[in-house]
């Protein structure tokens, strides 16, 4: 399969390895900027490389490239299931892999986000569960798109009340932000 058939060309996600976030922007078939995502949100170290990609089943892509000090990284991208498994080899040859999941991102021009693709994905079983019980209906579209129960769920998001095991990332507050103001799509 051509590298331009690969699905990430164009587009921004951000990927939740659960010890560290990162996000990916695949400014083309061979080129990605990559943001690792402090602890607090901000911004961390950044760097653009080069990729290759490679077709290796339905929706499921390798992506590799090395950085500018030697870190090799091979990637696992399963875009059916937004799950992707990163094996790192930095230098002095430690090895790290993490699993993860991620979610796209709305890139300059792109439309607006929307329930199922983009919000939905964001909370957790754990978050739908816990919330479920205080009557905040994640898991229901036409509860969350009501503008109200979205502002008090976006209220809870910022000041970081919900989830109840740590504050959204920057990046996951601005999506949900986007979907209301783009007219809860």
């Amino acid at each position: 399969m051509p590298n331009d058939s690969f699905p990430g060309t164009g587009n921004k996600y951000l990927v939740d390895f659960v010890e560290f976030k990162v996000v990916l922007s695949f400014t083309s078939a061979t080129s990605l900027t990559y943001v690792v995502q402090n602890p607090d949100g901000s911004p961390g170290q950044t760097e653009n490389v080069v990729i290759k990609t490679e077709n290796i089943g339905p929706d499921l892509f390798l992506v590799t490239w090395q950085e500018g000090d030697t870190t090799t990284v091979v990637h696992v991208e399963d875009y059916g299931n937004k799950k992707m498994i990163t094996n790192i080899t930095n230098p002095g040859n430690r090895f790290e892999q993490h699993h993860g999941t991620f979610v796209q991102l709305p890139t300059d021009g792109e439309g607006p986000p929307t329930y199922v693709d983009d919000i939905r994905p964001l909370f957790r079983s754990m978050d739908i569960t816990c919330m479920d019980l205080k009557g905040v209906k994640l898991e229901d579209q036409a509860w969350l798109s009501t503008p109200a129960n979205a502002q008090r769920v976006f209220t809870a998001l910022s000041s970081g009340f919900m989830p109840p095991d740590g504050r959204w990332p920057p990046e996951k507050v601005a999506l949900f932000k986007s979907w209301m103001d783009g007219g809860f799509h």
